[in-house]
């Protein structure tokens, strides 16, 4: 079994991100700081790039050590994934069908149309369905169709030198969000519309190809801990995502600039993937590492529940947004006690209980 405890810092902050951000763009925040810190809020979209880097990494080395095994492992494989990611995904869209939107479930066909598209998890690919139950949940759909992917190309991403799989996934994933401009051409188009034409598959599977680089470095033993290794992944993530920084445009200003919709995403993952492979070099069994596990339990344990912070967060907005008048601190405030205690109860009293038990590998 193996374990990569710190891996779960980068997702709980991932997780706050997203939530950070959706507090902010569901209701106003008066004098919210526009720099700084709070230009890392309002860009807080970015969590979820960083979840496709860290999925690419998991999923990349499970699929990639299963193949190796030998045998029927796709079946496991698959079964490991619905059951991680399809309990908690039906128990919220529940929920949010008949507590937070029941209005969905009165639209006749239309209703039955939406339902079936969620539970198909292929919502995320036409506009008509995506983000109509649960919006954030149309990344649930993306992570799906990229589990098949990983399935199918498992034995070609094994075989092939690791250059090779980024150079072809990153050349389609660039060319498919520049086609995507000339359809949809930037500033004369719906931002909401290029959002979700450029951002499923293949359009990010350079994403998700960051973190698989990661993962066959693992796999090849190119990773081991040694400062000098860690402190140039270290410089290489601290410039990368310094450029991030410096280039991101405002979230309306992003969607008008063809060079952003194309290319600002690979140079993001890009640093994620350097703070990445940061993060899983480090010696947690050294007493130094070892203390640094210890200091990071908090965030670590909103990484093991972020799949729930993730899925509940947005019933739990819409409802504040509904029946309070809260805004700025107190709405962000609420908003993260209750997602969390929720995250925590489903995670503790109901995702654990479909997990399969004594899985032969396990890649946190």
């Amino acid at each position: 079994m193996q374990r990569y405890l710190l891996v779960d810092v980068l997702r709980g902050f991932a997780a706050l991100l997203v939530v950070f951000y959706h507090v902010l763009a569901h209701r106003p925040w008066p004098d919210f700081p526009t720099t700084g810190l709070g230009k890392l809020a309002m860009t807080g979209w970015v969590g979820v790039d960083l979840f496709f880097v860290i999925s690419g990494f998991v999923i990349g080395k499970t699929a990639l050590d299963s193949h190796q095994r030998g045998g029927g492992w796709r079946r496991p494989f698959g079964e490991r994934r619905l059951r991680r990611i399809a309990p908690l995904y039906l128990a919220t869209l529940a929920l949010y069908l008949f507590l937070v939107n029941p209005d969905l479930l009165h639209q006749g066909w239309a209703s039955v149309y939406q339902i079936g598209m969620h539970l198909g998890f292929v919502h995320n690919l036409w506009h008509q369905t995506h983000g109509t139950i649960n919006p954030p949940n149309w990344s649930v759909g993306l992570e799906m169709q990229f589990y098949l992917l990983m399935a199918l190309c498992a034995p070609w991403l094994a075989r092939s030198a690791l250059w090779k799989v980024m150079a072809v996934w990153a050349s389609i994933a660039i060319a498919w969000r520049f086609g995507s401009t000339l359809i949809l051409p930037p500033g004369a188009s719906h931002p909401m519309l290029q959002f979700i034409y450029a951002s499923q598959l293949p359009g990010v599977l350079d994403e998700f190809v960051c973190g698989i680089a990661i993962a066959k470095l693992v796999q090849a033993d190119a990773l081991q801990f040694a400062w000098r290794r860690f402190i140039t992944w270290g410089v290489a993530a601290l410039i990368l995502l310094t450029l991030a920084w410096i280039t991101v445009p405002a979230e309306v200003q992003y969607w008008q600039s063809t060079a952003a919709i194309v290319l600002w995403r690979s140079l993001v993952c890009a640093g994620f993937a350097a703070l990445l492979a940061c993060t899983v070099m480090l010696p947690t069994g050294a007493r130094w590492g070892a203390g640094l596990v210890t200091a990071t339990r908090p965030l670590r344990y909103l990484g093991e529940i972020s799949y729930g912070i993730y899925l509940w967060h947005m019933p739990v907005l819409l409802t504040l947004l509904e029946k309070t008048p809260w805004q700025g601190s107190r709405l962000l405030g609420a908003t993260v006690l209750c997602t969390v205690a929720l995250a925590a109860l489903s995670w503790h009293g109901f995702e654990k209980l479909w997990l399969v038990q004594n899985s032969p590998q396990r890649v946190t």
